[in-house]
């Protein structure tokens, strides 16, 4: 069997691993429109900042990866199109290659809006390795002392931080009313970018790019305050679009296999549509990752563009492609943004829930959203405050007291997040009377009771 993987990320590199595990035979093709070994996607500030060693950024171990899975690795091979019927995939340089079973893994793109003086130089997005290696050159170089970041998700506040710990002046320009506008609420927004604006990162919510200008090379980003005509420059030398990415369905244009489209409407939503084998409408051909909307944990199709939903859904599609029957256990969206000075994450749905349940404690903001009972979503926002050594390190030879280490450990900040998701989103678990009020007293770690754990896939 000749196996053809479109793409070069975690669900492509998750899909060797499980392919592999299977068919240690038949033939693997990875075409990549990049010339770096699978790498981490979720670190690219930590390539900025150079703060990164090589082998945790190609976290699957660079070239000996492909080497060890008998993969045929083809670099700078960006594909362009698929054409099921004749089961052929076209590269950009017009070569054709056949497939017996195909794995659509190509991610997604940074979507780019259409605003004046785009084209200029200084003007990047901060997606890719390549994008990080050149934002570092021009800042080490000391041609940018500003800069200007167009909108407030995730990437584009972790590359603020980021710039400012290295002496750059940053000012953020988010269309809508708050920071992470798709992880937090209105409340949460405010209490995470309120910490930020403390370390002297500028923010212009509710305000909108009209142009950059610059002769070769970018000079000053004009906006306006969302609703107004009236406009303002704010001076930079350099700027990063930070707007969102989109799948890149276009690979499968012209073809019989089936886009995420809303019914109604009639416009796509998401990415191609997969089942909960990974297959497309075509069974030959699969599809993982930012480019798919795969089925989560509540039975739903949805698009989910992270690097943990990614890594499952592509060790489903290698499982199936070399034969197997492996059911997905259903995809959540789980989030954290890496700042230093202060934690935010989330998971799941917020605008169904039917009640809401809100924890305070110290610096710590968590909220978690039902629906019937059961967990539908969570938010958490939190300062560490008197940083300690973790007790739990097993590198540590003196742990600190049985207080210090069980009543005053509440498992906040990530572990938070990871608790939340692991043992109620995933599992799709009622949040019990019990659970509510160690909830309430924040003692969270104690909620993730490894009993409850299920793999994220299974054989059927």
């Amino acid at each position: 069997m000749k196996v053809v993987i479109v793409g070069n990320g975690p669900a492509a590199a998750s899909a060797v691993e499980a392919f592999r595990k299977v068919d240690r035979q038949s033939e693997i093709i990875l075409l990549s429109d990049e010339e770096h070994p699978t790498y981490a996607p979720n670190c690219m500030e930590n390539v900025i900042r150079d703060d990164i060693l090589p082998e945790a950024l190609f976290y699957k171990g660079g070239e000996r990866f492909y080497e060890t899975n008998r993969v045929d690795f083809r670099p700078k091979s960006e594909v362009v199109r698929v054409d099921n019927l004749r089961k052929v995939v076209i590269t950009a340089k017009g070569e054709e290659v056949s497939y017996d079973r195909c794995l659509l893994a190509a991610g997604a793109f940074a979507f780019i809006p259409p605003i004046e003086g785009v084209k200029l130089s200084g003007v990047t997005t901060a997606k890719t390795l390549d994008d990080a290696l050149k934002i570092r050159s021009w800042v080490v170089s000391g041609k940018v002392k500003r800069a200007v970041i167009v909108g407030a998700g995730p990437i584009g506040i972790e590359d603020a931080e980021t710039l400012k710990h290295m002496g750059v002046e940053v000012s953020v320009v988010e269309i809508f009313d708050r920071v992470l506008p798709r992880m937090l609420d209105k409340e949460m927004g405010l209490k995470y970018m309120q910490v930020l604006q403390k370390e002297g990162i500028n923010f212009y919510l509710e305000h909108q790019v009209v142009a950059f200008h610059g002769k070769d090379w970018v000079e000053a980003v004009e906006v306006k305050p969302r609703g107004s005509d009236r406009s303002f420059f704010i001076k930079t030398d350099m700027v990063i679009i930070s707007t969102g990415v989109r799948p890149r369905t276009y690979l499968v244009e012209g073809t019989n296999i089936e886009i995420h489209t809303d019914k109604k409407l009639g416009k796509p939503i998401g990415g191609i549509l997969v089942n909960e084998y990974q297959q497309t409408s075509d069974p030959d051909v699969f599809a993982a990752g930012d480019i798919a909307s795969g089925v989560d944990v509540w039975g739903n199709h949805r698009w989910i563009a992270l690097f943990p939903p990614a890594q499952q859904a592509g060790y489903v599609a290698g499982f199936n492609m070399a034969g197997k029957r492996v059911v997905n256990e259903g995809l959540v969206d789980y989030n954290a943004v890496k700042t230093r000075g202060v934690t935010a994450g989330s998971g799941g749905i917020f605008e169904d829930a039917e009640e809401s349940l809100s924890v305070e404690y110290e610096n710590y903001l968590v909220k978690v959203f039902l629906r019937e009972g059961k967990v539908r979503g969570y938010q958490f926002v939190g300062v560490p405050k008197n940083r300690r050594i973790n007790a739990a390190n097993p590198f540590l030879s003196k742990l600190s007291s049985w207080k210090d280490k069980v009543i005053h450990d509440k498992g906040l900040g990530l572990e938070a997040s990871g608790v939340l998701f692991h043992t109620f989103l995933k599992l799709n678990r009622e949040l019990g009377e019990v659970d509510k009020r160690l909830l309430k007293n924040l003692y969270i770690r104690s909620l993730g009771n490894p009993s409850h754990e299920v793999p994220l896939y299974s054989e059927v």
